[in-house]
Order: structure tokens, then sequence, then C-alpha cells
């Protein structure tokens, strides 16, 4: 622990992030439409009380930003970043109410839980630890809490480097996601994101003879569709490879033991790489995972056709969420989809941006992988790679080394937190949560007080 830390009330703190956090699940910042703006608000009334000079900056009616800055040396500044819309939430799905924040079973449950005011929670409350230790920072540390992550960053992060990059730029920043253990194999590993999968959003549309529903035809629109969708759900598309994707593969296999430490790295291969995610691995969702990180994806997700059950009607739509491997790009991922469409299914690319990869030989990660190390004994930090898209895609454009590190402590046999993103009944550990603020504050402060 970094010695301005050894004598803080831990107990205390841990309290106040709690509570901090159930403040900010209780403003329904539901996206669409987001309405961030009392969100925003409360976070700059928490960084006006801890002595900083926070600025809310509006990309559109409701949509507010809000950033601060503690003022530190000469290196590269360190950001801090969350966004604060979540995703919708059906209430009568939930245990307990979606923004109730309520403490139940040792969890604080409520939509952003995990995804991701702890972190906005975490973050807040290591800026109020730097202000009032009052030690000199070697670097500025910045904090972000961003408008519309979750509805692709056109109102957040996109529009602030686009409008206010200086007010934004930094050298690193800490986000999402990674951080929270993973138990494998007897062994506790803290995945800490340095690379993302691109996004390609995509629109088929099939054609074919309207008719009567009385009379079937071959060429009908909707199974022209239905069959194309079909070939994507049950195609492996090929696998793309790149050196933050199999680094993680095979820093995740050496922590394990024989025979997952033999298998693991068999993910890497073409031939395979289906058998070993789809077979082999015992935990489903490891392996789906897995099998999302090596190729391009896409799935199917709104469907559109006809207007009466009568009428065989002459399109049929389909949106389908394309990701991009790390390594490959919109125009292979298109390629490998117009494969299947045949000649009666049109492909439209309505929107895309390109995967992200930041290197792990800094002295953050290392500062990460030292905390990880000395806060679980045993536990070790892997540098890894999500299937789904962060605000980093943004933040690395000014030159940001981004990882995500929103750190949460989780015991084995516990509630399994990387299926409870964007899920009914989120909810985050309340002892993993203060274990975790305890580490993230000792990796900043190890990274920006000076000696």
């Amino acid at each position: 622990m970094h010695p301005a830390l050894r004598q803080v009330d831990w107990d205390r703190e841990g309290a106040a992030a709690v509570e901090l956090l159930r403040d900010l699940i209780r403003f329904d910042t539901t996206n669409p439409p987001g309405d961030e703006a009392a969100c925003a608000a409360f976070c700059a009334d928490r960084l006006r009380d801890a002595g900083l000079e926070p600025e809310i900056l509006t990309s559109a009616p409701g949509r507010d930003n809000v950033v601060a800055r503690m003022t530190g040396g000469v290196e590269p500044p360190l950001l801090l970043t969350a966004h604060l819309d979540v995703v919708p939430a059906e209430a009568d799905r939930w245990t307990h109410p979606p923004f109730a924040a309520e403490i139940a079973d040792g969890h604080v449950w409520g939509r952003g839980a995990i995804d991701m005011k702890n972190m906005a929670a975490m973050s807040l409350a290591v800026v109020g630890m730097l202000a009032r230790c009052g030690a000199p920072l070697r670097r500025d540390v910045l904090f972000a809490g961003v408008a519309d992550e979750e509805d692709g960053c056109a109102h957040g992060s996109a529009w602030l480097v686009e409008r206010h990059p200086d007010k934004v730029r930094a050298g690193y920043a800490l986000g999402e996601v990674g951080g929270f253990t993973i138990n494998v194999g007897g062994r506790a590993v803290y995945p800490v994101q340095i690379a993302e999968k691109g996004v390609c959003w995509i629109r088929a549309r099939a054609s074919g003879s309207t008719g009567h529903g009385s009379v079937p035809r071959a060429d009908n629109a909707v199974v022209r569709l239905s069959e194309f969708l079909a070939r994507v759900g049950r195609t492996r598309l090929p696998v793309h490879l790149s050196p933050a994707v199999e680094r993680f593969v095979r820093e995740l296999a050496a922590t394990q033991p024989r025979p997952a430490r033999d298998v693991l790295p068999l993910v890497l291969s073409p031939r395979l790489s289906g058998m070993v995610t789809g077979r082999l691995i015992r935990d489903a969702s490891v392996g789906r995972t897995l099998a999302a990180l090596v190729r391009n994806t896409a799935a199917p997700t709104i469907l559109r056709a006809g207007s009466r059950v009568n009428v065989i009607p002459g399109s049929a739509e389909a949106e389908l969420d394309g990701r991009i491997a790390v390594g490959s790009s919109e125009a292979e991922l298109m390629a490998e989809l117009r494969a299947l469409a045949g000649p009666h299914v049109e492909l439209e690319v309505v929107g895309s941006r390109s995967p992200h990869e930041a290197p792990a030989e800094t002295p953050l990660y290392a500062t990460i992988a030292e905390v990880v190390g000395e806060h679980h004994p045993g536990a070790v930090a892997i540098p890894s790679v999500i299937p789904g898209f962060t605000d980093a895609h943004y933040w690395s454009q000014l030159g940001t080394i981004c990882y995500g590190f929103s750190p949460v402590r989780l015991e084995p046999g516990g509630v399994a937190f990387a299926d409870l993103f964007h899920a009914d009944d989120e909810r985050i550990p309340v002892a993993g949560f203060t274990a975790g603020l305890r580490m993230l504050a000792d990796a900043v402060f190890r990274f920006c007080v000076a000696d």
C-alpha cells in the first residue's frame, strides 16, 4: 500500500463509496434517452466537495458530461473515466427494483452497479482521497463522467474528443472493462483490458415476390432472410489473430493447471479453435467469450417484415451487431458475411469503428500488476481483450493509452459477474467493491503521487 494510504480509515472510506455508488444508481440514466444531466451535476458537486473546479459540458439537451482536473507535475496525465448512462432494465424481471440501489445478500443491486457506476463512484472517491492527502502529484489527474457510451458515445467521449480535446487529453486512462477477479483452475486472475474489438452494425435486406399468404412462394423474402440469418447463426467465421489476443490466451493458459494449460492455446488454432471453445472448455460462458475474441462475429438483433398476417411482403430486413476482431477489418467481416448471404440478400454497413489496441509494456500496467499481486496474494494480472466496445476507442484517438481496470475482488463460487453486464439483477458484492476501491486507490497513488 502506498505510504499516503496506510493511515486511511478504510471502513469509513469504503462505506462512503458504497453510499456514493447507491446515489449514482438512483439516477435513472437509461439510454435512450440517457438524460445524464442530473447525475453529472451530482458528480460535479462531489468534485467541488473535494476542492476541484469541475466543468459541465453539454453535447445536447440533457446530455451532460462532467470533467475536472487536479494539477500536478509534467509527467503524462492520468484520466479516470466512467460513463454515466446505463442500458434499459425491465423492472418486473428484477428481484429488487433496478434504480432503488438496495443492499441485499451482501450486494448493491441496480442498473449500473457494474456497468459502470461502480467505477464512477470509485474514481470520485479516489479523487477525494488525493485532494485530502495534499501530497504533490507528479502528473495531472483528470476525471471524466461521460454520457452516451451505451448508444455509441456520440454525445459523450466522441463529442469531447472532437470538441474539447484539451479538457480530456491524457497520457493514460483507466476505465472499463477489466480488473474483476476470474477464478479459473484454482487461480485468481485479474484481466486488464488492453484491446477491444471493433464494431460494424449491419442492415440485411432480402427481396422477393409479394402475394397472398394462403399461397406460399419459394421466393418469400422472409424465408430468404431467415435462411441467411440461420447460416450466420450456425457458422463460425474464420480465425483472425493479433498480438494482443495471442498474449491474452497464452498468459491465461499459463495460470492454469494441466490439461487446461495445454488446451487453451489451441483456441488460437484456425483448425481446432471451434472444437476447443465449443466442446473442450467446460465453462460455456468462457468458451463463448474466447470464440468471439478470435474471429469476427455477427449477431442478428432486430427483425422487420410485413404488416398483415395474410400478405407475403416483398422485403424483409434484419439488423446485425457485427464485431470486428482485433487484427481484422470491416472489409473482411463484410466479405465473410456476403459469402453467406447469397444473391437475394443485400448487406449495408450502418456504422462501424475499428478495433482498438494498447501496449501493455508501460509503467502504469506494471503498477497495476504490482498492486494486484500485493492486494490479492497469489493472483495475477493479465492483459486482456474484450468483445465489446468502450469509450477507450475515442480516448485513444488523442494518443491516450487506455486500460480497463475497474477492480472488484470476487471470491470463488460467488456471483457470475461477467454474466451480469446488461442483465437482469445486475449487482456488485459490497466486499468486492470496497476491496476494489483499495486496489484502485493504491494504483493511482503509486502512479501519480510524487515521492
